[in-house]
């Protein structure tokens, strides 16, 4: 008889085999059992995790003789063509293969028929993401409303490559990675079912390596069986996985703790010469000390978090102990710093060494809190008069103490009047940096005003009242800006532009204005002002629009300087 590999022998045929989907599950047994199972399903996640294996399950348990029923019997004639890929009635369909118009046309035309043995006709998709945009939308409508013995079942690693029109019509389930202590568990049945000579610790580094895929687990185990014949132990999985061992990181991390600079660089010198990529020594290292945070904080049920051994936990939690926690972030947000450089170098060997030998010669990191208290006693200290010299010897017969120093007194309050001055200051000094911007929002709504406004000289703030000056020639702009349309326009551009809620005081100046919008304020351009003017189809005298603004008139029209004509 053929060798049948350890992920096809081992393949879940119930719903209560599958691992790490309970959820999905119990979800389906319950639908089975109330006869609300949909017509389409959709389920989703990473490679190895059971979402064929739960479509043939499904599709089982609905055909079966004795069903629909929530578990299969997997004894009868439809669950056994099933097991073994020749039932009639359910269609596994390669979605990379099959995946143009004219699949999905022969799928809409076989749809009509009715099942041969059991009750349903099922099509199962498998890496439906792979199925054409016309495909799909061929899809759509037998999908929307297939006949009642179809059932629809859409596999996928990649979710976000189906069409959301698809999505809406399916019920969605999505799976998850398995947790390692599930694999590890498994893998310990297959050990005793199989009478494998495989280690506890190697079973864990495979559980590790597969990342939460029952599939890759169940191969990477065949492989090492074939690599050892039969006998496998964790410096097997290492070597042929290329890991790193976990004696090799216990010594490394021994060395960053103790201090040994020689003893780093020999480790990464073996590793990078046995064709270990440096980048995934630091990974390995990061993980390694993740592991150690976890058996500092959870102490007793760490091992929930940490897939080791017995004998590595132990000796993980005992090396956690000479470690603050401090100092074990440190050591991960290093290393991690050192994996952004190492990837955009070809040394990446240099970065990671740097980083290590940098890591042993630290000196031991003091923790904020212990910080807070030092600064506390000192102040308690200073309070009680005096701090007693900490190298004052036994031998010393009389007491050394430093004067007393009394406590300051505490500083006078300010009074509320030069608050609210400072506060007007800063104020003025918000508005002056933004007065460009104020007169540029101004000058895009009404042209006019942000000509009258840019001539003036911002003066002072008080109780949130903004003094604006002109001289006695812009007394026209003054009495523009005075009129209260014109005014709360100008207090709305402000509040806009810089966040402010002001009035506005316009005043006369009894001297000249020898800079516009004084103090370094930027007022508009006079060729800004000319441009825009030149811009408007109808163009108005500014002096003319304030005019029209103050007597509430309008222009009805504009006529040329007959001077300028005749020139």
């Amino acid at each position: 008889m053929a060798y049948l590999p350890f992920a096809r022998k081992y393949r879940p045929q119930a719903f209560d085999e599958i691992i790490g989907q309970e959820h999905i599950a119990t979800t389906l047994k319950n639908a089975i059992a109330m006869d609300k199972v949909a017509h389409a399903y959709l389920f989703t996640g990473p490679r190895g995790v059971g979402k064929t294996s739960t479509a043939r399950i499904l599709a089982k348990s609905l055909n079966c003789e004795k069903g629909p029923r929530p578990e299969p019997c997997n004894k009868c004639a439809s669950c056994q063509e099933i097991l073994r890929g020749i039932g009639m009635d359910v269609i596994e369909i390669d979605g990379a293969s099959n995946r143009g118009i004219d699949e999905i046309r022969n799928l809409r035309e076989n749809v009509k028929f009715a099942s041969v043995r059991g009750k349903f006709r099922i099509y199962i998709i498998d890496e439906v993401h792979m199925l054409t945009q016309e495909a799909f939308n061929a899809l759509l409508k037998t999908l929307e409303e297939p006949p009642l013995h179809v059932k629809f079942i859409f596999a996928t690693t990649r979710p976000y490559k189906v069409l959301p029109t698809i999505i809406s019509r399916c019920q969605r389930f999505d799976f998850r990675k398995i947790p390692k202590r599930d694999i590890a568990k498994k893998l310990e049945e297959i050990r005793k079912k199989e009478k494998l000579d495989v280690n506890d610790e190697a079973i864990f580094l495979i559980a590790r390596q597969a990342d939460g895929s029952m599939r890759d687990a169940e191969i990477i185990l065949d492989q090492l069986l074939s690599f050892t014949k039969g006998k496998v132990q964790a410096h097997d999985v290492t070597k042929v996985l290329g890991l790193l061992e976990q004696d090799v990181l216990f010594d490394l991390a021994d060395s960053i703790i103790n201090n040994k600079k020689e003893n780093v660089l020999n480790i990464i010198d073996g590793l990078v010469n046995s064709g270990k990529d440096p980048i995934f020594v630091a990974s390995s290292i990061i993980d390694y000390f993740r592991n150690l945070m976890v058996a500092k904080i959870a102490k007793d049920t760490s091992s929930v978090y940490i897939t080791l051994s017995e004998e590595d936990y132990y000796k993980l939690r005992e090396q956690s102990k000479l470690l603050s926690l401090d100092e074990i972030l440190y050591v991960t947000y290093t290393l991690s710093a050192a994996m952004d450089l190492m990837k955009k170098t070809n040394l990446a060997r240099v970065p990671l060494e740097i980083s290590l030998i940098k890591l042993t010669d630290r000196t031991r990191l003091t923790s904020i809190k212990e910080i807070l208290d030092r600064l506390s006693r000192i102040e308690s200290s200073f309070a009680r008069g005096g701090i007693q010299s900490r190298h004052a010897t036994a031998e010393k017969s009389e007491k050394i103490v430093r004067p007393s120093v009394k406590p300051s007194a505490e500083p006078p309050a300010i009074p509320e009047e030069e608050v609210a001055a400072e506060r007007d200051i800063l104020l003025l000094q918000k508005i002056r940096s933004s007065w460009a911007k104020v007169l540029n929002f101004v000058k895009n709504k009404k042209m006019s005003i942000a000509t009258f406004l840019s001539e003036g000289k911002l003066l002072k703030v008080e109780d949130n009242v903004l003094a604006i000056g002109f001289n006695k020639n812009n007394s026209l702009h003054k009495e523009a800006l005075e009129v209260n349309t014109n005014k709360k326009f100008v207090e709305e551009a402000i509040k806009s532009i810089t966040g402010e809620d002001v009035s506005l005081s316009i005043e006369a100046l009894e001297g000249q204005i020898e800079e516009s919008a004084a103090s370094g304020i930027t007022s508009i351009e006079e060729s800004e002002i000319e441009e825009a003017g030149k811009n408007r189809p109808n163009r108005v005298d500014p002096i003319v629009e304030s005019a029209v603004d103050i007597f509430e008139g309008r222009v009805v029209d504009i006529r040329e300087n007959r001077n300028k004509e005749k020139a």
